[in-house]
């Protein structure tokens, strides 16, 4: 029987073509017979997370953190100022009158915020070619800035129209420029610094400021950091609902057709942020679940220093 000589480069060209043609006229048994067991789905690398908003506008505040203290902050409200005599002695030969001008203190506790729990089993990811248990905790961590973010917007906004605070109510064919002009006049005749103003715009007054002037928008919109009539420009989608009337709604209400969302504004001297224990709780390898558990939890508050009397906030609506 004559030798038989086979070429390696050929064989290998056979076995490739074999298997490639296998696997495409007859998938089915192909995947049932040769790839039983461990199958590794090819996801994509980086997972599509949900977008997480940009919560910059938190930054402008005061950060309290170096002055928590077990996860209590101390604040002081200043009192009001003393009054003032002119030529007092001319018609007067007692002492000048003492006024009680302290300051009012009060101290608040850190919130928890705090993540469901999540399971992340092993045995059945362990086929996902991407790492699921960091999507995971990236997931509790966006959510606690999204909770967040949103609650400090409600608590940044103004809840008064009064001497200190303003709210406008819009009607449907009223500039939102003029409104800025508006604000502007207002919290100067308060001697506001307006290097310390800031607003939020909702979408809506987004739209509406790029339909009165274009080349505005444009400028406020493409520049970080700008500023519309001195107020620090920030985009943020969740920010809090008032009545057709005007008034702010309670955090969680049920949003009717006639609420208005509310483009928010704040003097940044007059609200903090602070952070206090950062915490994952793990349960690892749980026999009910054969998988670890997760949940995260946060210690913060973000305020308005003035909690009793707050002042120089805004809303346009």
């Amino acid at each position: 029987m004559p030798d038989i000589q086979f070429n390696p480069v050929v064989s290998a060209a056979i076995i490739t073509v074999g298997h490639a043609s296998l696997t495409y006229f007859l998938p089915p048994l192909y995947k049932g017979n040769l790839m039983e067991g461990l199958q590794t789905e090819v996801w994509i690398a980086d997972i599509k997370e949900k977008p997480l908003p940009d919560t910059s506008f938190i930054a402008q505040s005061q950060d309290l953190s170096a002055y928590v203290n077990n996860n209590v902050l101390h604040l002081a409200e200043a009192g009001v100022d003393p009054d003032v005599h002119l030529n007092y002695f001319t018609d007067n030969t007692d002492e000048l009158p003492i006024q009680d001008i302290a300051d009012i203190p009060h101290e608040v506790v850190l919130q928890i915020w705090s993540t469901s729990q999540t399971r992340h089993n092993n045995l059945l990811e362990a086929e996902l070619s991407y790492d699921k248990r960091a999507s995971v905790l990236n997931r509790h961590r966006a959510a606690l800035a999204k909770n967040m973010a949103q609650r400090t917007a409600f608590a940044w906004s103004a809840a008064t129209n009064d001497e200190f605070n303003k709210i406008l109510n819009l009607g449907a064919n009223d500039s939102v420029i003029d409104a800025f002009i508006d604000m502007r006049a207002f919290f100067k005749k308060l001697d506001i610094d307006m290097s310390n103003m800031n607003v939020i715009l909702q979408a809506d007054h987004e739209a509406r400021i790029r339909k009165e002037d274009k080349k505005l928008y444009k400028e406020i919109i493409s520049e970080k950091g700008a500023t519309l009539h001195d107020f620090k420009i920030f985009s943020y989608s969740k920010t809090p609902y008032y009545t057709a009337a005007g008034a702010r709604k309670p955090w969680g209400s049920t949003v009717e057709a006639t609420d208005k969302q509310a483009s928010v504004i704040w003097d940044s001297t007059e609200v903090f942020r602070c952070t206090g224990d950062v915490e994952i709780y793990p349960t690892l390898k749980h026999s009910g679940w054969q998988a670890d558990l997760f949940s995260m939890g946060q210690r913060a508050l973000n305020g308005k220093i003035r909690s009793n009397s707050p002042k120089y906030f805004g809303a346009i609506l």
